[in-house]
């Protein structure tokens, strides 16, 4: 009789250890549950960030492609720029300055005009974006000879012959200063790139244009 009545409370405490045992367990395996749970809605959430930015950009390098097929530039694949066509590969500063060659200012300014009727179209459409225009100058061995043995006058004038052509542009009531452009001038004295691979010439002024994006 008194083993009977040892058992029962012995099974009972048995029972009752598992239960807790088991709610612990339980417990712990909510818990990882929950935080893997948690852990796959943030790369959830990653992923489709990654895929939005992914499409945005996909979508505004076609955008860009078609400044691509402009008949003033022509994009040089080599250093992902543009230069402008009609004066690719020619001397259109004088020799040692940034002063621009009378003959050529006509065919500056045409392209002036054409970079901003290209902003004005996403401007006037309200396109969610805005551009960095990055306009830059280079000097050329054998040409600037007087200037490329003092570096730091070849990056000065290569940054002032830069301004000169936009300085051009705003003096013929050219504005590519719009709110959503972006413009940085730049020199990069003699280092060639962006040559003329048939000539051997470097292209004295080139253009880049870059898009930036905020999302909501």
């Amino acid at each position: 009789m008194k083993n009977k009545d040892l058992f029962w409370p012995g099974f009972v405490g048995l029972l009752t250890i598992m239960f807790v045992i088991m709610l612990v367990l339980f417990g712990l395996s909510f818990k990882v549950y929950t935080e893997k749970t948690k852990a796959m809605i943030e790369q959830n959430t990653r992923l489709k960030d990654i895929e939005k930015e992914y499409v945005y950009i996909k979508g505004r390098t076609k955008k860009i492609e078609s400044f691509k097929s402009d008949t003033v530039f022509l994009y040089l694949s080599s250093c992902d720029k543009f230069v402008i066509k009609s004066l690719k590969g020619k001397k259109i500063f004088v020799s040692n300055t940034a002063d621009l060659k009378d003959i050529y200012l006509k065919e500056l300014i045409i392209a002036g005009h054409a970079i901003e009727s290209y902003l004005n179209k996403y401007y006037d459409e309200k396109w969610n974006s805005s551009f960095l225009l990055i306009l830059e100058g280079y000097m050329e061995s054998g040409y600037d000879n007087n200037v490329l043995v003092n570096p730091t006058l070849a990056y000065q004038t290569s940054y002032q012959r830069a301004l000169g052509v936009f300085q051009l542009w705003e003096n013929a009531g050219i504005v590519l200063r719009k709110q959503n452009v972006e413009i940085l001038i730049s020199g990069r004295g003699s280092d060639g790139i962006c040559k003329d691979n048939k000539h051997g010439k470097v292209n004295l002024f080139s253009i880049q244009l870059l898009t930036k994006h905020n999302f909501n």
